[in-house]
C-alpha cells in the first residue's frame, strides 16, 4: 500500500471532525439583511498530512489600502454577487485561484461590524475538496 493511500482516511477524518465543529458555529442566512457595504472573505481550510491549514494572503506593498497586510482572500460585494458567499467565491477565484465548484462551503460565521466604516465583513469556512495546493502569495481584496 503506498503513502498516498494511507493518508487519504486520516485527511478525510481530520476534515470531518473540523467540519463538524464549524458547523455548529454556523450563523446561516441569519445575518444577510443588514444594510452596510458589504465586504466578504473565505477563510480556506486545507487538509496536508495529518494537519489543518488555513490558507491566508499577502497584499502587494504597492496597494493604497493595507499594504503589506496578511488577509484571507476576500473583498467588496459587486452588483452581479447573488449574496456574501457568491463574494467571498468570486474574490477568492481572483486572488488566488481558488475555483467556486472545488469548494465546500461549511459554514458562515457571524459577521464582523465596524461602525467606523460601516462596513459588515461576512466571513465564511471552507473546506477545499481536491488534494493540497500550493499557490504564491497575492494581494487581497478591498484594494
Amino acid at each position: 500500500m503506498s503513502l498516498p493511500c494511507l493518508q487519504e482516511p486520516i485527511r478525510n477524518s481530520l476534515i470531518d471532525d473540523a467540519k463538524a465543529r464549524l458547523k455548529k458555529h454556523d450563523a446561516g442566512t441569519k445575518y444577510s439583511h443588514l444594510p452596510s457595504s458589504k465586504y466578504s472573505i473565505l477563510l480556506p481550510l486545507l487538509a496536508k498530512e495529518g494537519k489543518l491549514y488555513l490558507l491566508l494572503t499577502l497584499r502587494s506593498d504597492k496597494l493604497r489600502r493595507s499594504p503589506g497586510e496578511v488577509c484571507f482572500p476576500g473583498g467588496k460585494r459587486e452588483p452581479t454577487d447573488k449574496d456574501d458567499m457568491a463574494t467571498a467565491l468570486r474574490e477568492a477565484q481572483e486572488e488566488v485561484g481558488l475555483c467556486p465548484h472545488q469548494v465546500e462551503v461549511v459554514c458562515r460565521l457571524v459577521p464582523l461590524l465596524i461602525e467606523v466604516a460601516h462596513t459588515c465583513y461576512s466571513r465564511s469556512f471552507a473546506s477545499k475538496r481536491p488534494k493540497f495546493w500550493n499557490i504564491s502569495a497575492h494581494c487581497c481584496g478591498m484594494s
